[in-house]
């Protein structure tokens, strides 16, 4: 039986980093045969006194009415769920209060981009102290997984993915007491996590998370795993989908999650 094949993790051009809209991006799931996409675009949430920029509602009106556009024309061949990947939430909880309550989302990825207003992608690993800052980068995961309003957790060592941007190898497992933490705490809460195959594409060369982290997860009793390929662009689109489903399987999982309505539906992987 044919695993069904849903790419959780997609930005359309309606990001401000993305460069495809989203017609392109469902067109795309479409002729590499995904069952089922979330369009889940940035809304990243800053310090209540930090310029909120991009990420206001008329955004994400605009974004929801693109959605509900291109689920009418693409209406029995693909299904295309609200997602939104909602970054730090936790540093101003009332502004993400406000979205989550105003606008109806299938699917919520939290997400940590920045550790507080500080991105991690600018952050320079060989001038700082790497203890330091994967402590903190896995304090503010805890912070999300304690109190944030998601359903799955994205790329949980995104940290991974910028280190390895500049030669610095980065491995959350081995600060093995903080992210069990985060794990139980997740778990715990009825949350999932999230396969992302973005690392296999850049100086990663990993699923974030890889392998020994997926285990550990399994181990502790976790059971909701989502796939996404993070692709800002049409031609990343479901990208190394199947490798993804591979390491989930040799991590123990027999399902994959899906969401409707911000419950999860399980589906069988092909083993």
């Amino acid at each position: 039986m044919k695993s069904y094949r849903a790419d959780y993790h997609l930005h359309s051009s309606h990001s401000p980093d993305a460069k495809s809209p989203m017609e392109e991006i469902c067109r795309a799931a479409i002729s590499r045969g995904f069952d089922e996409i979330a369009v889940t675009d940035h809304f990243e949430c800053y310090s209540p006194s930090h310029p909120r920029g991009f990420f206001t509602e008329s955004y994400l009106e605009k974004n929801q009415r693109e959605i509900d556009r291109c689920r009418e024309l693409f209406a029995g061949q693909l299904v295309i769920r609200r997602g939104i990947e909602l970054g730090q939430p936790t540093v101003n909880p009332d502004w993400a209060g406000q979205i989550l309550s105003r606008f109806s989302f299938d699917f919520v990825l939290g997400s940590v981009h920045k550790i507080r207003d500080l991105d991690l992608g600018l952050v320079a690993f060989k001038e700082c102290h790497l203890d330091d800052l994967c402590l903190r980068n896995l304090s503010a995961l805890y912070d999300l997984v304690e109190t944030g309003d998601f359903d799955c957790l994205g790329h949980i060592d995104l940290i991974k993915r910028y280190a390895a941007r500049q030669g610095i190898p980065v491995e959350l497992c081995d600060y093995s007491e903080q992210l069990e933490a985060v794990l139980r705490k997740l778990i715990e809460r009825g949350k999932g996590l999230e396969i992302n195959t973005s690392g296999l594409r850049q100086e990663a060369s990993s699923v974030l998370p890889g392998l020994r982290l997926l285990k550990l997860y399994k181990e502790l009793g976790g059971e909701i795993l989502t796939i996404g390929s993070d692709a800002h662009r049409a031609a990343d689109v479901g990208a190394d989908w199947g490798e993804a489903a591979d390491i989930a399987v040799q991590a123990g999982f027999r399902y994959l999650a899906s969401f409707e309505n911000r419950k999860p539906v399980f589906h069988k992987l092909d083993t």
